[in-house]
């Protein structure tokens, strides 16, 4: 027992426990080795006791803690453990649907700075650049986390090449009491430029970045926290419409569901069967393992709807929305659609045969290939997933919908009287459904308005390519109800319909010529908004007066 004695021991406690416990580590790695099973356990050994010794030993800590998410960690011991850590340091989101999110990162930065350094001692950890935005690391941008407070920001977002998602340095101290934010900002540094390669040395890389110190400021819009370089005012006020827009349902595996005929296109949908195969599409851009999912048939034309991916959503228009098929009844009661989701047995026993071939294909790929996860749902189950596409409002006359990821916002009201068939919303889109069409061109004028889209861009994460996705992050931004009495809202309501008008026509004027890739949409929508210039100019001089 003289390896617990001395200067080893020097400003450690060790009491019988302790000791005991020391003493059954060591046989137990005894027995291993006598055994011959010894590869890991030295190392394993070696990491558990270590840092009982290194507690509070170091004035500068210079670290890459992991990367990965908490969801990703498989072992169940290990996962109570960050957890109970994450608890213990307040580094947990406050809404827990975030905690699969968060990088185990910001654990290991509360940990160390508490655990390892000396009083006032600093900690360097290089971090995603997700600390700078995600939700789920307010905690740690805020001062809510315990442990310490940032001294330093570096942002690396336009270094290249560096890693395989955007990245930045964090400066810590130790503190023992918690700290906000400062209001007069933190610190810190921005470099730019491109490396001649992925891991060069100092030396070289100071010939290919510049570097520009600035401060970071902690800016606040509805719920979310951000880092930016830009002070602004503190917005308090929530956006109305946040809670009325809804996610659409999820429509996948999209082999199921997207479709291309199999035929003429028949001069209308009524009482018709109609040949069908999945879409060539969907099968392309399908992940695996459902990119062996083909599925060839027949299906009663009251199955067989529209909806809309990124690619059709443009700001003010809408093009080529997708053929789908649903399991999906309308019923009329008193007046007002209702939709009711059919599973294959009850297709079968209401006669629809054909939809319940497909469907119960459909069903046959979902068992072989589901996830652990969904073990106990069918995918018509998975379809419907919190109601989302039962809870869809048929009755409304105007849709507005925007795309759920890109750099921007693009928004477009959809009136269903203009669609050939009854149109769903899928996941790719978030949708607010209202009878009253001047709401629904105020609300897509500010949607696609440069204002907006300039004031999250803080708030949204960031991968190689830029700012890519927009979700709620855009109905963060603070914009009133519709007024009919006020001059602005009208005249916004005015532009808006005009906008959509000369978007129509540029499109009938000038079809898209290819498939729309990722480029081909991006440059789509930018060439519409070119055209729209004049009246973007004057819904931008608008919408400045209503955001905020």
């Amino acid at each position: 027992m003289k390896i617990f004695s001395g200067k080893k021991l020097k400003g450690h406690s060790l009491n019988k426990q302790i000791i005991e416990s020391f003493y059954k580590v060591y046989k137990g790695f005894k027995i291993v080795k006598e055994k011959g099973r010894d590869s890991i356990w030295k190392f394993i050994v070696q990491n558990l006791y270590k840092p009982y010794f290194l507690a509070g030993k170091f004035d500068y800590i210079i670290g890459n803690p992991p990367w990965f998410t908490y969801s990703s960690v498989k072992n169940e011991e290990y996962q109570k453990l960050l957890n109970t850590i994450a608890d213990i340091y307040d580094v947990k989101p406050k809404s827990i649907k975030n905690f699969p999110n968060l990088e185990i990162a910001a654990i290991f930065l509360s940990y160390c700075n508490s655990y390892f350094l000396k009083d006032n001692g600093s900690l360097a950890f290089v971090l995603p650049r997700s600390f700078f935005s995600a939700d789920h690391h307010d905690n740690t941008r805020s001062g809510n986390a315990k442990g310490f407070a940032r001294s330093s920001i570096w942002d690396l977002n336009d270094v290249k090449p560096l890693f395989r998602v955007p990245s930045c340095v964090i400066v810590t101290r130790k503190i023992k009491k918690q700290k906000k934010f400062p209001s007069k900002g933190v610190g810190g540094k921005t470099f730019i430029g491109t490396l001649p390669t992925k891991n060069c040395n100092y030396e070289i890389s100071l010939n290919s970045l510049t570097e520009t110190n600035n401060t970071w400021y902690l800016r606040k819009q509805g719920k979310s926290s951000a880092f930016s370089s830009k002070k602004t005012k503190v917005q308090s006020k929530s956006n109305p419409y946040k809670t009325l827009f809804k996610r659409g349902a999820e429509i996948t595996p999209r082999n199921f569901y997207f479709i291309d005929l199999n035929q003429e296109m028949p001069s209308d949908w009524n009482d018709r069967i109609v040949n069908i195969k999945s879409s060539e599409h969907s099968k392309r851009e399908a992940k695996k393992p459902w990119n062996i999912v083909d599925i060839t048939g027949k299906i009663e034309s009251k199955f067989i709807f529209r909806t809309a991916l990124s690619k059709s959503i443009l700001p003010f228009a809408l093009i080529n929305p997708d053929l789908i098929v649903l399991p999906v009844e309308i019923i009329i009661d008193t007046e007002l659609k209702k939709i009711k989701v059919l599973s294959v047995d009850e297709l079968r026993e209401n006669g629809y045969l054909n939809a319940s071939k497909w469907f119960q294909s459909a069903e046959n790929f979902w068992k072989l290939n589901k996830t652990v996860h969904n073990k106990e749902t069918s995918a018509i189950q998975y379809l419907d997933f919190h109601n989302k596409l039962s809870s869809q409002n048929l009755n409304s006359e105007y849709l507005v919908i925007y795309n759920s990821s890109a750099k921007d916002a693009n928004a477009t009201v959809v009136k269903r009287d203009e669609i050939d068939l009854e149109f769903f919303v899928d996941t790719k889109a978030y949708v607010f459904f209202t009878s009253d069409p001047n709401v629904a061109f105020y609300i897509a004028a500010i949607l696609n308005s440069s204002i907006p889209n300039e004031l999250m861009k803080d708030f949204q994460s960031k991968g190689l390519f830029g700012a890519r996705d927009v979700h709620k992050k855009i109905l963060d931004v603070y914009f009133p109800r519709f007024d009919e009495t006020n001059e602005i809202h009208i005249k916004l309501t005015q532009l808006s319909e005009q906008a959509h008008v000369k978007a129509k026509q540029y499109l009938e004027t000038n079809p898209p010529q290819q498939e729309l890739s990722a480029i081909h949409l991006g440059r789509l929508r930018v060439a519409i908004k070119k055209h729209l210039a004049e009246e973007m100019k004057e819904i931008d001089k608008l919408v400045k007066k209503v955001v905020g």
